[in-house]
């Protein structure tokens, strides 16, 4: 389904779960892109078909030269129906976000109020940190963040995974203090013994 700029920019910060997809190329993509976005240039996309979620929103955007319309056409073709794009292109897209507040809040700091940070932790998981996951069937859940520590849950293939700890604290850890500089511990609040593949876990 096309969509105005205003429209795309709305469902992107507001559906959960959604995917934005850039269709330019690797170079375009590397210069600039939205916040969030996975890189899938258009001359890829149908060899990539089974790789895409079915579950959740498909938000597509090009350079504006009008490929955008024709990956909608593909992804119709073959049983998407939760898929949206706008033609504009990427220029019209950020030119857009500068004049106005659709952007993705991904920053805060220890004086942000609770609200704020949960915001900021929260679009990290959804935009980043649970597509990336979501290809081994995992996911990430945010609890609360209690005096600036950070607390989630981990839940499908992350749940018992022996590799979760690198996980965390080489890769979830690391990019959420870029976004949140003062966060104090990120704490694992999951039962992994219960996973379906748990782990031993030493004593504390």
């Amino acid at each position: 389904m096309k969509l105005s700029i205003e429209e795309f920019l709305i469902k992107r910060k507001e559906t959960r779960p959604s995917y934005v997809f850039d269709l330019r190329t690797l170079e375009e993509f590397g210069e600039a892109h939205l916040m969030g976005a996975h890189n899938l240039p258009f001359e890829f996309l149908e060899s990539n078909l089974h790789r895409l979620p079915f579950s959740g929103d498909l938000l597509l955007y090009d350079g504006g030269e009008g490929i955008v319309s024709q990956a909608g056409e593909m992804l119709n073709e073959n049983g998407f129906g939760d898929f949206f794009y706008v033609e504009e292109g990427y220029a019209k897209l950020q030119e857009t976000l500068a004049n106005s507040d659709y952007d993705i809040r991904l920053f805060c700091t220890t004086d942000d109020p609770k609200d704020v940070k949960m915001e900021v932790i929260q679009n990290l998981l959804d935009f980043e940190i649970n597509p990336m996951v979501a290809a081994h069937g995992g996911v990430f859940t945010l609890k609360d963040i209690k005096e600036n520590d950070v607390i989630v849950e981990l839940g499908g293939g992350c749940q018992g995974c022996a590799q979760v700890d690198v996980t965390l604290r080489q890769g979830v850890e690391t990019r959420m203090r870029e976004v949140f500089p003062d966060m104090g511990e990120l704490i694992d609040n999951t039962e992994h013994a219960s996973g379906d593949n748990p782990y031993f876990q030493g004593a504390k």
